[in-house]
């Protein structure tokens, strides 16, 4: 099963491999809790948030942020642990999709135990003793009221436009129905 996370880019940078000189690595912050905690082997499909306009609430209250999705084009499966700080755990995901020019995606994500990461006992025993004290460089806060417009924006133009609904109010995942051009919104 693959399962899809929602995810803002942060840079990119050359992967630096002879054989493929035109690969890069794409770096991810992941703002919204995936449906599953992240961890080592589970297989994940990145779409990347793109900030929406906002409207104002006739309460004058605080508006949700609301975001519209693109393809990244980057599925694959997370292969190990690049780092830890206090705050945030960053996996490593090999890029299964021949056609992105992403060879790896480097996903960042608040470390909660159990919500958004699930680390083997080897690697909570690296976390707890091996680097303390881990630094607190950055922050990545969770935002559990964000709305996503649903509408996925292709990459390629090639490909048809398609909407992939949430599965109870969390990122969909591979096996969800698939809608073609429908826009909607939902709150995850």
């Amino acid at each position: 099963m693959i399962i899809t996370i929602y995810a803002k880019e942060r840079g990119s940078a050359p992967a630096d491999d002879p054989h493929q000189p035109s690969t890069i690595i794409v770096h991810y912050d992941v703002p919204i809790m995936p449906p599953t905690p992240l961890q080592t082997g589970l297989k994940i499909r990145i779409l990347e948030l793109i900030p929406s306009p906002t409207p104002p609430l006739p309460t004058g209250e605080h508006a949700p942020p609301h975001y519209t999705v693109q393809e990244t084009g980057v599925v694959g499966t997370i292969e190990a642990i690049r780092s830890m700080e206090e705050r945030i755990t960053e996996f490593a995901v090999r890029n299964d999709n021949d056609q992105s020019p992403a060879s790896y995606a480097y996903v960042a994500i608040q470390h909660i135990p159990g919500r958004t990461t699930a680390l083997s006992l080897w690697e909570s025993i690296q976390r707890r003793f091996l680097l303390s004290p881990l630094p607190k460089t950055r922050q990545i806060p969770l935002e559990v009221d964000a709305v996503v417009l649903r509408n996925i924006t292709r990459l390629r133009p090639e490909r048809e436009r398609r909407r992939r609904p949430l599965a109870n109010g969390r990122a969909g995942r591979e096996d969800d129905m698939i809608v073609e051009s429908e826009e909607g919104a939902s709150r995850v």
